[in-house]
């Protein structure tokens, strides 16, 4: 098969004809093919691609090669260099974008009025999310200890291989069976009523002992609780990645005094000719975009907008593993690990409900700014694009692109899930000499004082000195 370019320029044939030819095995073009054909262009002259003496166009496998070069080119770009944008359906882009909007028009009556109500709901979000945190702390924290509650741990993890396995005694101490074990709730009322009885008959405390068999406290399914913490941190992975597109937009963002409102009417006509001709409205010609922040504009925002952002996330992700981890039935580890990204949706739910039309409208349509330029695939030759395909596509480079099989998104979580997890058996639980994972020593809070930070982020106050449970001997 043979290509060959003919040179025109102003729409006459120059009769030169320069060619590049394909090896028909390796469907590959080699560059000194196309320095050749370059050189023997006159300058001034176009090229028109043809086939032979067939009309201009490339064959069908080579168009697919060429469209599928531009695409991925182009397309890593967007997912390896991103863009600095803002969510448009949550407090956290609006109050990151609405001020800028405000200071391009030079702080309007109306904009500021929107910038304030903004403002006065983010500070509202942190609030709410911060008092939801601090009394899912204030549960695990205090009122699972004077429920007399130990740590789940790893209670009743390999219940199908006792009485030979690791953690087959429960907290009272006991070997666990299938028709013994209980969540707390039912285990815990079983004591007390084996414990009412030998109070009011204390001369029959031996026989209630032997014939009122409370069962053991531990988990229904070990695997089942992995993959419901798994989805959990799977979900808020979500949140996380909105947080470091926040800080990569404040971070790449110029340092300058850029308009992120502008009027544009195409220069091609008059307006109403433009109106006519695209059936555009007026709001049409409005357009809202993402473009550079003064410097201490960003300072503010990375206070008031970037580190609660993180550190709501992080009080939610140690209390959301920790609430999965010591919660021992299968159906309440299901619905509780889709019911706790409650929690981060709260920002979005408070946007959706009391901003304003015009707010909602201005966010919507705001354009991204991309962080990466397209000159280079914009400026190639479809002869170029197809030479860059064969070249770091097809043939043994082709194997350079395997690392894309990594899913990095999916390594990230389960890279948070083992420090979080970790962190978890770390703070409440002691292994024992047979690998078992069980409740460290429980003691009383010493007071009720509220404080919400330590609650946020899983702090214990101060203690009682004698606890009130201790593992078994």
């Amino acid at each position: 098969m043979r290509f060959g370019f003919n040179a025109s320029f102003g729409g006459q044939s120059s009769g030169g004809e320069a060619a590049v030819h394909r090896n028909q095995g390796s469907g590959s073009f080699s560059s000194r093919d196309l320095a050749k054909a370059e050189e023997e262009r006159r300058p001034g002259e176009g090229f028109s691609f043809v086939a032979g003496d067939a009309s201009a166009r490339f064959s069908e496998d080579d168009s697919a090669k060429i469209g599928t070069s531009k695409a991925i080119a182009i397309g890593s770009k967007h997912e390896f260099d991103g863009f600095c944008e803002v969510e448009d359906d949550s407090l956290y882009g609006a109050a990151l974008a609405m001020p800028q909007i405000a200071r391009s028009a030079g702080w309007p009556g109306t904009l500021m009025a929107l910038v304030c109500r903004i403002y006065f709901f983010t500070a509202l979000n942190y609030l709410l999310q911060g008092f939801l945190l601090s009394m899912i702390g204030e549960e695990q924290l205090t009122w699972y200890a004077f429920a007399g509650r130990m740590h789940l741990c790893d209670y009743g993890a390999r219940i199908e291989d006792c009485p030979d396995a690791s953690n087959c005694k429960g907290p009272l101490g006991t070997q666990y069976s299938a028709p013994r074990l209980y969540d707390y709730d039912i285990w815990s009322t079983r004591i007390f009523i084996r414990d009412s009885l030998k109070a009011i008959f204390p001369h029959k405390a031996h026989e209630v002992d032997e014939k009122v068999d409370p069962g053991e406290y531990g988990m229904e399914n070990y695997y089942c609780r992995f993959v419901c913490v798994f989805l959990f941190m799977l979900n808020i992975a979500d949140d996380l990645s909105g947080t470091y597109v926040l800080a990569r937009t404040l971070y790449r963002l110029p340092n300058n005094s850029d308009s992120w409102i502008r009027y544009e009417v195409p220069t091609w006509g008059t307006k109403e000719d433009v109106r006519t001709m695209n059936e555009c409205k007026e709001l049409d010609f409005v357009r809202y975009s993402v473009a550079g922040m003064p410097l201490h504009w960003k300072l503010f925002n990375v206070l008031f907008l970037l580190v609660p952002k993180i550190g709501l996330w992080l009080a939610l992700t140690k209390s959301g593993v920790h609430y999965l981890m010591e919660t021992a039935g299968i159906m309440n580890v299901v619905v509780n690990a889709m019911a706790l990204t409650f929690v981060l949706q709260v920002d979005e739910m408070v946007f959706t409900k009391f901003s304003s039309c015009l707010t909602k409208e201005i966010m919507c349509r705001i354009e991204k700014m991309p962080n990466f330029t397209v000159e280079e695939e914009e400026a190639e030759t479809d002869m170029q694009a197809l030479e860059r395909f064969h070249r770091t596509e097809l043939g043994h480079n082709r194997w350079r692109s395997l690392y894309l099989m990594v899913p990095r998104r999916v390594i990230n979580v389960v890279v948070l899930l083992v420090i979080f997890v970790w962190d978890y058996y770390r703070t409440n639980c002691v292994r024992q000499e047979d690998g078992s994972w069980v409740s460290k020593d429980m003691h009383l809070p010493a007071e009720l004082d509220y404080s919400p930070f330590r609650l946020m982020f899983g702090f214990e106050g101060t203690l009682e000195h004698d606890p009130f449970w201790t593992i078994p001997d």
